[in-house]
């Protein structure tokens, strides 16, 4: 606990408390009604009693029940519901000795002595030895991000820069240099290559340019967890907590773009793939359009033509690039997140003023020229583009789409193929220029921080009265709405907003919602019996179950000696630490902890015997070995459990001998357990820990395993019913903007606002999803296969498939703001008149797709139920067609896509929605297919071959090869 930083210990702190002052009371209610129930038996008796011992074990097992029920249902609760359980379990299992109410109240107060101690040195430390606040941790973190962010823009330029001469379609070397060497070695590489899973068409600068971006993913998912800590904390500073939150926003429109120009790898991809020049395992290139259809030959051109175009976009994106690395620098420097380098003697003021460094004044204007220069001279590679395909602008207006139904001729299908191009390399532009915007965004908050004052001199910083009410309300309620902070309703000037069934909290389906205060209160009974039969509950009936299984060793005649003396407590405390709700990780915890607690033991032997047994070289030796296994266990948090036993073992066993050292052997027994050298007590605590985790994993198998692999399904179903989510809010939000329906987005009861916050809710929700199905994922791998494999690259696919989804949609809400009514200032090339035509002709096209975004958005929905409740499809089911923007915008304006256009902001962002939404329907396409083959398909259609005839029927069994559901 000391190690946390300030706000989530003190928060921690305040819970704990809570548990254990609980947990006395509770247990002390306990121990009376027990040494009431031996008055009433056997009074004046001070030998062994049943009906004491009964009474114990009971309150024991529904507090632990109880406890553990919370601690499921409220993860926060996790630190207290163990103190909790410590506490309950030894004062139970001590319980049936105590004759009178006297020894149980000195019991208890020695106990809740102990643990207020331990809490008031563990304070002490937190506070006064190397002190980490919450705020700390979250300026490490910006400073980090800003770091990743730079490394990323970089990784994408080498990457951009590796194109100029590379085959993008063409799968990667593979190195021949150990052709003739031992032959082991190659399959293990082998074998890490196909764990890794990369695309045939991936390079070495796209792989480094996809883990940069993984990376900057993971620390935006933790910055979002850390933000709730920083912004309740009492600090002394310069930034508070809106000012955390408006970075953390400015961060996001970074993040977002940024991603976008990682995707262009996948597109890249993608193209090789559909066009068949790669050949990828379980892929499906039928799929492809006509126009798409092309071999080699069109290959090479389609390659020479990239190549030329990377080389023309090479002097701007450097230039670019370079000036945004700059301006990271300088909101790092600003925001005092990083150091200021020392001034040089020498250094000419003037030229600083002409071109100034990170730092400097006037370094935002610096910026904003080198985007705009760069947004300038974009026509001039599109000019390159049309020269190494020999067009001429006329050329390339004259040929147009076919019909809906006419074949492609060549020279139309070379047209869409010439159109593509244009459209990512206007992709690839727009994106790059986005993301110069949302940086020089950044700057400008940070210079604005410093011109009124703020990063001058430190202040007091103090959570209100309302972040604080609503932090206490929040711990354990459950979120019911896509955002619970949406009004009912929403006023915008004089029009009425009604709102649709999303932002409303969830049904009940057997219940219309209650109107009178009886039902109100029905509702507020109904929960009684909903929390008695949730999956929460039955996980604590089965850590009650294991508890229990050794704590009735304390509650016999025969035994209760023997659970005394060989500290049998100590078993039951591990199922309290260390009992999970799946099985995988109950295996690896059980494995775990016996590890950790046998390192305890050779650590301690070695510490109590390399000193010679001197009490100030014990001690000493002592503080190292916790401080080599801190490291570890900050090191890698994946084995915390591992490393927290270790520690606690350790101290357990050489503090028990350096305390009998000190109080003496006749009053370290005088608690009924026998003194035990420390050779002897090692090996014992190894053997309570092996026990106790061995019974944890029974209980967590017995009756019915629950597994990660079926947490990983469910979560799987609730990520894609989020997906469903996010799709119908982008495809609002878009609609919005083009209607300028938005309203004021800095307004509270503005329509852009609640759509603004739904989705961000949504996305924030998304990024915590994903990294939990890596989670399951990993620990579904300790789990003993029982029957068939577990389809893992099935769950991968859906895993990659949805997470592509959900980046192209918030690219898609993204490249949109451009349409917004306040964005024209920073398209120098816009004209007003121009941008309202676009928007016109696209609010026509949307309304004509509308029915397919509905049913990308009741796909979705209706895969999650299917993969949530592991229930086959329905058959047949209509996958959205192409959008065809194309087409149908050239019929609404025959001139709306001509090369004329391509400089106005709203041909960019039509040409990122394009790209866009034709990955968002090639991922759906892929998503529906690993479905099927994770869940089936009804289908009972069948095939007489020797008629050629098919035949539907309506039966219900189907033969053994048919494609129906199998169990």
């Amino acid at each position: 606990m000391p190690i946390m930083p300030r706000a989530k210990y003190f928060q921690t702190l305040m819970l704990n408390l809570f548990g254990i002052c609980t947990g006395s009371a509770v247990a002390l209610l306990g121990l009376w009604s027990g040494i009431q129930a031996r008055q009433h038996t056997a009074p004046g008796s001070t030998d062994y009693n049943s009906s004491q011992a009964a009474v114990c074990a009971i309150w024991l097992f529904a507090n632990i029940w109880f406890v553990n029920t919370l601690r499921a249902k409220v993860p926060a609760l996790q630190f207290p519901v163990i103190m909790y359980s410590i506490f309950t379990n030894v004062a139970f299992t001590y319980g049936p000795l105590f004759p009178t109410t006297s020894v149980a109240e000195a019991f208890i107060k020695k106990l809740l002595e102990s643990f207020l101690t331990a809490f008031g040195l563990a304070t002490g430390v937190n506070l006064f030895v190397i002190p980490i606040t919450s705020r700390t941790v979250i300026f490490k973190e910006q400073a980090g991000y800003i770091a990743l962010v730079r490394g990323t823009l970089k990784a994408q330029k080498a990457y951009l820069t590796s194109l100029e001469t590379s085959d993008m379609f063409a799968p990667a070397e593979v190195d021949t240099t150990e052709a003739n060497g031992d032959g082991s070695k190659k399959k293990k590489k082998a074998k890490k290559n196909d764990k890794a899973e990369t695309h045939p068409a991936h390079n070495t600068q796209a792989k480094a340019l996809q883990g940069s971006l993984k990376a900057l993913l993971g620390l935006h998912g933790k910055l979002h967890g850390d933000m709730a800590f920083a912004k309740r904390e009492i600090a002394w500073g310069k930034l508070d907590a809106k000012d955390l939150d408006e970075i953390f926003r400015l961060f996001r429109s970074i993040l977002i773009p940024l991603i976008g120009m990682g995707t262009i790898t996948d597109i890249f991809e993608r193209i090789a793939e559909r066009r068949g020049w790669v050949s990828v395992p379980k892929s499906k290139p039928n799929e492809a359009e006509k126009w798409e259809e092309c071999g080699e030959e069109a290959k090479e051109q389609e390659k020479a033509t990239w190549n030329t175009i990377m080389k023309t976009l090479h002097e701007p994106f450097e230039v670019v690039v370079q000036a945004m690395d700059e301006g990271l620098e300088h909101a790092s420097l600003l925001l005092e997140l990083t150091p200021r380098p020392k001034a040089k003697q020498g250094d000419d003021v003037e030229a600083n003023a002409e071109n100034p460094k990170p730092g400097d004044d006037g370094f935002a204007k610096h910026l904003d020229q080198k985007m705009l220069d760069f947004y300038s001279k974009r026509g001039e590679t599109l000019k390159a583009w049309a020269r190494q395909k020999g067009l001429s602008e006329d050329q390339f207006n004259s040929v147009k789409s076919p019909g809906p139904g006419q074949e492609w001729t060549p020279d139309e299908a070379q047209h869409r193929r010439d159109q593509q191009q244009l459209y990512l390399i206007l992709y690839l532009e727009h994106l790059l220029y986005s993301c110069g915007i949302a940086i020089s965004n950044l700057i400008k908050f940070a210079d604005e921080k410093v011109a009124d004052g703020t990063m001058k001199k430190n202040h007091l910083i103090a959570p209100g009265l309302r972040r604080l009410k609503k932090w206490v309300l929040g711990i354990g309620q459950e979120d019911a709405s896509v955002d619970t902070e949406t009004p009912d309703s929403l006023e915008a000037g004089m029009n009425t907003i009604y709102l649709g069934s999303g932002f409303n909290p969830k049904k009940d389906p057997e219940h219309l919602p209650p109107e009178t205060a009886w039902q109100h209160f029905g509702n507020a009974i109904r929960t009684i019996p909903h929390f008695l039969g949730s999956g929460e509950s039955a996980f604590g009936v089965r850590v009650a179950c294991a508890t229990l299984s050794i704590g009735i060793v304390a509650y016999l005649r025969d035994t209760q000696t023997f659970f005394i003396e060989q500290r049998l407590v100590w078993a039951m405390i591990i199922i309290a630490i260390g009992m999970t709700m799946t099985s995988g990780q109950s295996l690896f915890g059980f494995f775990g902890r016996i590890a950790g607690t046998a390192i305890a033991m050779v650590l301690s032997m070695l510490i109590w015997y390399i000193v010679d047994q001197k009490t100030p070289g014990i001690i000493v030796f002592l503080w190292l070995a916790i401080f080599f296994t801190m490291y570890f266990f900050l090191k890698f948090p994946r084995f915390i459990a591992v490393f927290l036993i270790s520690i606690v073992t350790l101290v357990m066993i050489t503090g028990y001998e350096l305390q009998v050292r000190k109080i003496g052997l006749k009053l370290s027994e005088s608690s009924g357990q026998p003194y035990y050298p420390i050779y002897e007590l090692a090996p014992y605590r190894l053997a309570c820990v092996a026990g106790g985790s061995f019974v944890a994993f029974i209980w967590t198998i017995f009756p019915y395993p629950l597994s990660d692999r079926g947490w990983l399904r469910k979560d799987l179903g609730s990520t894609l019913y989020l997906l469903a989510n996010y799709y119908a809010v982008v495809h609002s939000t878009i609609s919005a903007r083009m209607r300028d329906r938005e309203g004021d987005i800095n307004l509270e009861t503005s329509p852009g606002k609640a759509l603004e916050k739904a989705r961000h809710k949504i996305f924030g929700k998304l990024l915590l999803l994903l990294p939990s199905l890596q989670q399951h994922a990993d620990w579904q791998k300790w789990e003993p296969t029982i029957g068939g494999k577990f389809p893992r690259e099935t769950y991968e696919g859906i895993t990659l498939r949805a997470t592509n989804i959900m980046n192209y949609l918030s690219l898609m809400a993204y490249a949109t703001n451009s349409w917004t009514k306040d964005s024209g200032h920073i398209y120098p090339n816009s004209q007003p008149a121009t941008r309202r035509e676009w928007l016109n002709d696209l609010t026509h096209l949307i309304d004509s797709i509308s029915p397919t975004s509905h049913s990308i958005t009741s796909i979705l929905s209706l895969l999650s139920a299917s993969v949530k409740q592991g229930s086959a499809l329905p058959p047949y089911i209509q996958t959205p067609e192409p959008y065809d923007l194309s087409r149908k915008l050239e019929k609404l304006n025959p001139g709306i896509l001509d090369a004329r256009h391509v400089e106005e902001p709203g041909y960019s962002a039509y040409a990122v929605m394009q790209v866009c939404s034709s990955l968002v329907r090639d991922d759906l396409l892929r998503l529906v297919e690993h479905v099927k083959d994770l869940v089936g398909e009804t289908d009972f259609s069948f095939t007489v071959k020797s008629s050629e005839t098919s035949f539907e029927s309506t039966g219900s069994e189907s033969e053994g090869n048919g494609k129906g559901k199998r169990d």
